[in-house]
């Protein structure tokens, strides 16, 4: 006998073995227990995850021997003659090569006639997107009402293409690409009975490239087996699919991580080179990069990581020193030059900006610290709101300058405290440490921790009530008072005006202050004073390193 390839010779034959389609072999399974065979079924799904394969186990447990039943037994004549292709009854169609009216008119006139031996006349259309528009108008008749021992069997890759008046005459079926672990351990089996000697890296190469396909997965199995022989290793099937090695991979992603420019150029030129594909690095880096954001978030252990056991520990340290905001931007920066590769005349200088940019971006701030550190509400020098009401001072005697001169603040236990505070939760998050330099004070009375915000800082107070942030300001002051101590953030509310107070007077239209008594602009050496006192301000300075300007930054009035 011939040689049949291993995806032949390994395609399920029950609904049992089907792999990764289990609510579709399921509901099957239940329809021909319960007998509710519908007229008409349509199977949509990528390439390669068992559409073909799941309808012609459907057409032997319709027509074998012994049933309808959902255990074929695969030794009858009906399910022999179906396995290979060879059934009267069971009609397999290809709609790319037969795709026209005068193939359908064909198909309606065999329909009529009854099965030559079995239960059931099965039609499976293949591909049935590519059918013509009249093709399908012709179709639709028959698919609706067929005779009772017709059962239509419709596969589509493309299920967009399918017109609707198809879809609503036909049980719909969405065949899932099959995923990372069940393509990993299906390979496994097949290498196992096959007596190949193969490892867990190179079976986790052939599986993260079949993309979710089966098929093509068993297709390149078979390949790495005509190229190594009964021993399949590593190094020879990454060099048969072209992908990079997942050392070369770490060693990015730490350059990345190390800031160090000059090596990832040198990797780059290490990749190219060796005559792999630019593009193919990007996307290996874009698997690696999600590994890494899998792990920190679902643990090492979880079914979402598409790696090898033994590569878990490395990705677990490689990805506790990266936060998610990094890997985020990381795997946003490879999309983007994922797409610029795509027709580019220059495909190594697109590289190599792409990966230089994942190295800048390591040292960039996040938007919504700065934000939090440097808005409107906390700028340096505004005077924080009383709790009592102080009495007001008419306009005509306030000073027009938009920071008030109140001189630095006199040194206190509670103030001193919530400096000390601030100083520890920096190293942590500066949003945290920004939001509570818009604090009042914080005080510790008994076991708890109280941080008072002024009722114009009441967004600053309901932005730290995460309860992360409030552990990181427990674990703070924890350290800094050598006890546990529970947090409480407190908004001091403005004096109410008494009830029987009646409303004050509204000054009169026509009186206005005397010209005498105009403000007048503060005097140079107050304006120095403060212009100085706000440039030395640790969040005016922070922010300056962020974003340098041009000269010596001054401060100017707002008019």
């Amino acid at each position: 006998m011939s040689y049949q390839v291993l995806a032949r010779k390994w395609r399920p034959q029950t609904f049992a073995e089907i792999v990764g389609q289990g609510a579709a072999a399921e509901t099957l399974k239940n329809a021909i227990t319960q007998n509710r065979i519908a007229h008409a079924y349509l199977f949509a799904g990528v390439r390669g995850v068992g559409k073909t394969t799941t309808a012609r186990i459907l057409a032997k447990a319709l027509n074998c021997r012994q049933g309808p039943t959902v255990d074929p037994c695969n030794d009858c004549p009906s399910c022999r003659e179906v396995t290979s292709g060879q059934s009267i009854d069971v009609l397999e169609i290809d709609a790319a090569s037969n795709r026209g009216i005068d193939e359908i008119r064909e198909l309606r006139e065999s329909v009529r006639y009854r099965a030559a031996r079995d239960r059931y006349k099965v039609f499976i259309i293949d591909e049935v997107h590519m059918l013509t528009t009249e093709a399908f108008n012709a179709l639709l008749k028959t698919l609706e009402e067929p005779p009772p021992h017709v059962v239509f069997i419709l596969a589509t890759t493309e299920l967009h293409k399918v017109p609707g008046t198809i879809l609503s005459r036909c049980q719909h079926f969405n065949f899932r690409a099959i995923s990372y672990r069940e393509i990993l351990e299906r390979l496994e089996l097949i290498a196992g009975e096959e007596k190949i000697r193969v490892g867990e890296r190179a079976l986790s190469a052939i599986a993260r490239a079949s993309e979710g396909s089966l098929r093509d997965g068993e297709s390149l199995l078979d390949q790495a087996i005509s190229l190594c022989g009964q021993e399949v290793k590593e190094e020879q099937v990454r060099d048969l699919l072209g992908v990079v090695p997942q050392q070369l991979l770490e060693e990015v992603a730490d350059a990345v991580i190390a800031r160090d420019s000059g090596r990832i150029l040198a990797l780059v030129d290490q990749v190219l080179t060796s005559g792999r594909n630019p593009q193919q690095l990007v996307r290996e880096l874009m698997g690696h990069f999600r590994n890494l954001l899998m792990v920190k978030i679902a643990g090492k252990d979880s079914h979402l990581v598409a790696a090898p056991a033994e590569d878990l520990t490395r990705l677990q340290a490689a990805g506790a020193q990266l936060s998610e905001e990094d890997l985020t931007r990381f795997f946003q920066i490879l999309v983007a030059t994922d797409g610029e590769l795509r027709g580019s005349a220059h495909p190594r200088l697109h590289l190599e900006i792409g990966l230089i940019r994942m190295v800048q971006a390591k040292r960039l701030a996040a938007l919504e610290e700065l934000l939090a550190a440097f808005s409107g509400d906390s700028l340096p020098g505004s005077p924080q709101p009383r709790t009592a009401a102080a009495p007001q001072r008419s306009d005509a005697s306030r000073p027009p300058a938009v920071f008030q001169d109140s001189g630095p603040p006199a040194p206190t236990a509670a103030t001193s405290l919530l400096d000390r505070i601030r100083e520890a939760v920096s190293d942590e998050s500066l949003r945290v440490a920004s939001l509570l330099g818009n604090a009042l004070d914080a005080t510790v009375a008994g076991d708890e921790l109280r941080v008072r915000f002024a009722a114009a800082q009441r967004g600053s107070c309901g932005m730290l009530q995460d309860r992360e942030d409030r552990e990181m300001i427990a674990k703070a002051s924890d350290k800094l008072e050598g006890r546990r101590l529970r947090v409480s953030l407190l908004v001091e509310e403005q004096q109410a005006p008494l009830e029987d107070a009646p409303p004050p007077e509204p000054p009169p239209p026509e009186e206005t202050p005397p010209a005498a008594e105009a403000p007048r602009p503060p005097e140079v050496g107050s304006e120095r004073r403060e212009s100085k006192r706000i440039l030395e301000d640790k969040r005016v300075q922070s922010f300056l390193e962020v974003f340098p300007v041009q000269g010596k930054p001054e401060v100017q009035r707002l008019k």
